[in-house]
């Protein structure tokens, strides 16, 4: 079985405000814009036979195919159970690599370039890394019925990917420690009493990189460079932050994921989280087939379980929030049109990246994938 023991990094439904859809509109145009660059064709592989519409899907060539296989960057719990969804209801097996979206990106294009891959789809967190893969002519267009309930800025009018969730960067803490007098915002974090007993995730390649730089871009470099002050501790995932806070090692965390947060909470652990009022980074995560899918019916069928109602409700349960508009949010979480979502403008981080990287490097000390 493709499964990796790395576990990390949510979406919501997209009935909000038009103050928050106009947001994340925005969003993706800066996604779109600044990654828009020629296909290399020369990349591309040879498409497999299979649909190209989900009126398309062959049930019986599906279950003939007897698997698909997944490179995703979804937590793994919630991975497993929409996949145990799927096998329960068509008997067609389902394999998969798990990382971050760094991983699935770069495993994706070196099998691309080795001529040799072994993706039928892949979900990612970063749509960045979703784009990329576009613009290399690896993922096959594909229209889906659960298009009509996703917002039209939130899929490829191409049809090559459609955004299926929004991970929110909450800010949790442990309630023995601090639950008499919680934070709630961002520069609660830099008061002296927490010097030493914050933590944060990035992992060595950058994971962890864009919701800083997004924080810094819209409430300013001194808020970071101040939580980076009070020597927080460094930690490889979401996952692992939330256990260190779990176990009473740190008091507080930054940017973590909401859905791993909420998921400590509803196991009844010791922490809580919350979405600061001046505003939450937030992450759209996609997902698309690829064109040299070796399973395409069994492929093509597996990503409509995976958008449709049924599937996202897994997805939910999970503490995830679903870019579908008739799914509701995750069990006592507040809708997605009562927050205000911080968007990475992609443009800038694109043209800075390195500069960013090296911005990281220099106020938290460390390697950043620079």
């Amino acid at each position: 079985m493709l499964w990796s023991h790395q576990r990390e990094p949510g979406t919501p439904s997209f009935g909000g405000e038009a103050l928050v859809r106009t947001t994340r509109r925005t969003a993706v145009t800066w996604i779109a814009t600044s990654l828009a660059t020629p296909i290399f064709a020369r990349h591309a592989l040879a498409q497999a036979p299979g649909p190209a519409e989900a009126g398309q899907i062959d049930l019986a060539a599906a279950k003939a195919e007897g698997k698909v296989v997944l490179y995703t960057s979804l937590d793994t719990q919630i991975v497993d159970t929409i996949n145990a969804g799927f096998t329960a209801k068509y008997g067609i097996e389902v394999q998969y690599f798990r990382g971050g979206s760094a991983d699935v990106t770069a495993k994706v294009l070196a099998e691309a370039d080795a001529r040799r891959p072994q993706a039928d789809m892949v979900d990612a967190s970063d749509l960045a890394a979703i784009l990329l893969m576009k613009d290399k002519g690896l993922l096959k267009p594909f229209k889906s019925a659960a298009a009509g309930n996703i917002a039209s800025e939130m899929r490829d009018p191409d049809g090559t990917w459609i955004t299926d969730r929004l991970t929110q960067a909450v800010l949790q803490y442990n309630t023995k420690e601090l639950g008499a007098a919680p934070p709630a915002h961002w520069a609660d974090l830099t008061k002296p009493a927490l010097n030493g007993r914050l933590v944060y995730f990035s992992s060595a390649n950058g994971d962890g990189a864009p919701r800083i730089v997004t924080l810094a871009q819209h409430l300013g470099w001194d808020l970071v460079k101040a939580l980076a002050a009070t020597k927080p501790l460094r930690v490889q995932s979401p996952q692992a932050m939330t256990q260190v806070l779990e176990r009473g090692e740190r008091a507080a965390g930054f940017l973590t994921n909401d859905n791993i947060a909420w998921r400590s909470r509803q196991q009844g652990r010791p922490t809580d989280y919350l979405f600061p009022a001046e505003g939450v980074p937030t992450e759209p995560g996609a997902c698309a087939l690829l064109r040299s899918a070796a399973h395409p019916h069994a492929a093509a069928l597996y990503h409509e379980w995976w958008m449709s109602a049924e599937g996202q409700a897994l997805l939910v349960k999970g503490g995830k929030y679903s870019s579908r508009a008739d799914v509701a949010p995750p069990e006592g979480a507040p809708p997605i049109s009562q927050m205000k979502l911080l968007l990475l403008d992609y443009a800038d981080y694109k043209r800075n990246r390195d500069k960013n990287l090296d911005q990281m490097a220099k106020i938290f000390g460390g390697e950043w994938g620079n």
